[in-house]
């Protein structure tokens, strides 16, 4: 499997990628893990979101890896089933990051770039309360 990621979409990812002291993550949005604000869904959505994360952040929930023309990114091993063997990201007219796929089309029309290198670890910041029972 291989992203391959245009050049207008490099570009707002390249400052990110170059720095060696951070981490690349291609989150599927599921309500898993720290990094999600979603709670738990069953819905047939298929958001994803570019988290950059630093060396010091949780990467439990991350346990695969996905070549890119970046270097590579993380991810959740059962987000790979969302996508295809050779994926793309690239850019709309709008400048929003769009995911897609050779054989599928498009994966995700909005792709959040989430820039949280400045948190440390185990930061409960990012969760957010979302439902009192």
């Amino acid at each position: 499997m291989f992203l391959n990621i245009l050049p207008a979409a490099q570009k707002i990812l390249r400052r990110y990628t170059n720095n060696k002291k951070l981490h690349v993550l291609l989150s599927f949005d599921d309500g898993v893990g720290m990094y999600s604000n979603l709670q738990a869904t069953c819905g047939l959505e298929t958001n994803f979101d570019i988290i950059i994360v630093n060396n010091m952040a949780d990467l439990t929930d991350y346990n695969a890896e996905i070549n890119t023309s970046l270097g590579h990114f993380l991810l959740k091993s059962y987000s790979l089933e969302f996508l295809d063997d050779e994926i793309y990201l690239y850019t709309d007219r709008f400048n929003l990051l769009v995911l897609s796929g050779k054989y599928t089309g498009v994966i995700d029309n909005n792709v959040s770039l989430k820039d949280l290198s400045s948190h440390t670890q185990n930061s409960h910041v990012l969760m957010k309360k979302t439902d009192l029972i």
